[in-house]
């Protein structure tokens, strides 16, 4: 199976020049012709090419293949437009300028080429496979290349463990897996610590309240978004080797779309950490990672996952203190975090025995041990009784 990444490479500063010259003309160009489509509402792309290209070129300077090409993006953003049901003008600041692949830019004896002249690329190692279509943008002073490639993907794995994932604000990461008592563990306080350290500092400098107080406010902004994406990137690379070091077939999450409502009726430091709370951005992360790997991904529900024991299946809220729990019922004791992770791969087990022995995909509603592949597992806590 193939799919579609892309990664970020630096453009060498010999290029800044050219790239300057062309998005200088490129942003006058597109947002005219954006003003022509909303006042027309013509949206095909091609009938805009033969339409517009001779202005696109004779008024603007553009070359042919970015006069045709800034043509597909005006259409397809208000391609977009139409299918949700609003209609405004599109305004284009920022140069992010679309390159096709062979056309643009391409791989020659003397390597990379764009518009014909010698491209220096920093930054990861060049992917293999076949390239695409891709963008060149502008961030602050530096230009990079968003180059989009092809990778082939292997087939889903239908034998091994199933790795059950318990996300948390504190712990960002906690896993265990079906097979052996090996536990992942990756801790959120570097996370934590950096970005309140940052919305500290956010918070004084905007009680300044000058013209450049503001301009350092948007810097630190996409600061706190830069440290929040490596930091994912490091977790779900961890947790997906993880998973390939214990042969597993399945990854299994919980899906926590919901947990924003849910924090309405708690406090506002609460509700403070929940909203600011990546957790679908790691998800994310974890399950295109772990496609790569030939590992599927599932979410299941979150409900009592923290309250429920593994062992026994009784759910209270009271066997869970912190970061220990504690069964009411039968006094196993450990790590909250672990259980929670037991308990959603439990979860996903049970689910998949109610589908292949009793033709349903409804979690059980029984507090009694089933057996499962030779052993017993409690899956009371799907549904607390």
């Amino acid at each position: 199976m193939k799919a579609i990444r892309a990664i970020k490479l630096k453009i060498g500063k010999d290029r800044h020049g050219d790239l300057l010259s062309v998005s200088s003309r490129y942003i006058p160009a597109i947002n005219w012709l954006s003003g022509v489509v909303f006042d027309t509402r013509e949206v095909n792309s091609n009938r805009l090419g033969k339409a517009h290209y001779r202005n696109l070129r004779g008024n603007f300077g553009l070359t042919s293949q970015i006069a045709l090409s800034l043509c597909k993006v005006v259409s397809s953003s208000y391609r977009s437009m139409k299918t949700q049901g609003r209609w405004r003008k599109a305004k284009y600041k920022k140069p992010c300028l679309p390159v096709v692949w062979r056309r643009d830019f391409n791989v020659t004896k003397k390597g990379i080429t764009l518009w014909g002249k010698p491209l220096v690329l920093m930054g990861q190692l060049l992917p293999k496979g076949l390239w695409l279509d891709s963008k060149i943008r502008k961030e602050g002073e530096s230009w990079f290349l968003i180059l989009s490639h092809e990778i082939d993907i292997p087939d889903t794995k239908t034998s091994g463990s199933i790795v059950g994932v318990d996300f948390g604000v504190k712990r960002l990461m906690v896993a265990t897996n079906s097979d052996n008592a090996k536990t992942f563990f990756f801790h959120g306080g570097k996370l934590n610590h950096l970005r309140t350290g940052i919305r500290r500092r956010r918070a004084k400098i905007q009680s300044v309240g000058t013209r450049s107080s503001r301009r350092l406010l948007v810097r630190l902004s996409k600061r706190e978004k830069a440290v929040t994406e490596h930091l994912l990137h490091v977790a779900s690379k961890a947790l997906v080797k993880y998973a390939v070091d214990v042969n597993a077939r399945k990854i299994v999450m919980e899906d926590l779309k919901n947990i924003q409502d849910s924090s309405l009726r708690k406090g506002k430091s609460f509700r403070e950490k929940i909203h600011r709370w990546p957790y679908a951005r790691g998800q994310f992360l974890v399950s295109y990672k772990a496609q790569e790997r030939g590992i599927s991904t599932e979410l299941v529900s979150p409900r009592n996952t923290s309250r429920g024991c593994p062992r026994c299946g009784h759910v209270k809220a009271s066997n869970r203190k912190g970061f220990i729990f504690r069964c009411g019922k039968c006094g196993h004791r450990g790590d909250a975090d672990r259980n929670a992770s037991e308990n959603i791969r439990l979860r996903s087990i049970a689910i998949g025995h109610n589908s292949t022995a009793m033709g349903s995909c409804k979690p059980p509603k029984s507090s009694e041990p089933i057996e499962i592949g030779g052993a017993c597992s409690h899956v009371g806590l799907v549904t607390p009784v």
